[in-house]
């Protein structure tokens, strides 16, 4: 005989207490595209610290702001902080799950003389 398999709980059951009704939660897929998104409206086009690089991780918690910050990998430390300023100003939705680890690759060009 094979073993009895329990019934995944139905979604109105378990989003009811995380999420209110109003707000349906977002796919993953959706929330990471919005939160693109609301990242790419707060990085300049070019930065005064110059050309470089730099790949953060951080975390988005239930509210959609970016706490965690680290950088995993930066050319300069300028643009390290310039990272930080953008990502300490991003209004993300709530993402699915109640909080979410990303990670980005920022690339800068440097302001022309």
């Amino acid at each position: 005989a094979t073993p009895a398999r329990a019934a995944a709980p139905k979604p109105a059951a378990t989003q009811g207490a995380a999420a209110p009704a109003a707000a349906p939660v977002m796919s993953e897929s959706k929330f990471l595209g919005a939160l693109y998104t609301a990242i790419a409206k707060q990085t300049p086009s070019e930065s005064p610290a110059g050309d470089g690089e730099v790949t953060a991780s951080f975390h988005v918690n239930a509210q959609g702001k970016i706490d965690k910050v680290t950088i995993d990998k930066t050319t300069s430390p300028a643009l390290s902080e310039t990272v930080k300023k953008i990502l300490s100003s991003v209004e993300a939705p709530s993402p699915p799950g109640g909080s979410m680890d990303v990670g980005q690759t920022f690339k800068f060009r440097g302001t022309p003389k």
